[in-house]
């Protein structure tokens, strides 16, 4: 990779984590708000992810249908890559704790 891609991976998953923690305590302070019995028959969640959708829809009337989607594609990517690694750290952690006293082996 060479050093302009991982500037901008490195700004992409700062955007990401520092959006995606922000923007999911804006949604659970919102849930916590909502008065009761304001949305009758709805899940608070719903309402406040719709109501997030118009927001954040409207900030980006601009954007080009498949901008976006190719931007969820690599929101989705990222996430997958994450949850492999974390799978594949998980195994190997298992593998290292549960070998015998008499096997050398300290990498799984």
């Amino acid at each position: 990779m060479g050093s302009s891609v991982e500037s901008q991976v490195e700004r992409f998953v700062h955007a990401l984590v520092i959006s995606g923690g922000w923007l999911d305590e804006v949604a659970l302070g919102l849930c916590a708000e909502l008065p009761n019995g304001s949305y009758p028959g709805e899940e608070p969640w719903a309402v406040v992810l719709e109501m997030l959708c118009g927001t954040i829809g409207t900030a980006l009337q601009s954007a080009e249908p498949g901008d976006l989607q190719r931007a969820t594609e690599l929101i989705d990517l990222a996430a997958a890559g994450v949850e492999e690694h974390l799978r594949l750290a998980r195994e190997l952690s298992r593998r290292m704790h549960e070998c015998g006293d008499d096997d050398p082996r300290t990498y799984g």
